[in-house]
């Protein structure tokens, strides 16, 4: 077995500072401005479903993922929602949100490779 290298520490370090930084990034420069587009013509209803610590989350989610083709009587509202965000978004506020997804997810991979090598037997946690 080996041992967790200390670039693999310094990645994941990266990366949670990357999500980290581009978190508030995307609350101010995606969030906001989404949504005060959308209240000047009373169509924010993703605000009133999420509450605030997550607005940013959905936000950033309903500018990258398009929800379109998995609409269904259940959730049309929510996915005519995303549609709405999806119009409002400039190309900016789609790169920043592809910033903070990417580095998010990327961190939460990487936080979870190693217990999954070592359940493997492919790499080791305690250094021996």
């Amino acid at each position: 077995m080996k041992d967790i290298p200390i670039w693999y520490d310094l990645l994941v370090i990266s990366f949670l500072l990357s999500a980290t930084i581009a978190y508030p990034i995307v609350a101010l420069f995606v969030t906001r401005p989404i949504q005060r587009k959308l209240r000047q013509t009373n169509q924010d209803y993703l605000s009133q479903w999420v509450i605030p610590p997550f607005q940013s989350i959905f936000y950033a989610g309903a500018v990258l993922i398009p929800m379109t083709r998995w609409r269904h009587e259940n959730n049309k509202h929510m996915v005519d929602t995303d549609e709405l965000v999806r119009k409002a978004a400039t190309p900016l506020q789609w790169w920043l949100s592809l910033w903070w997804f990417a580095s998010t997810c990327t961190m939460v991979l990487l936080i979870f490779l190693p217990p999954l090598l070592k359940f493997l037997g492919l790499w080791s946690l305690d250094g021996g």
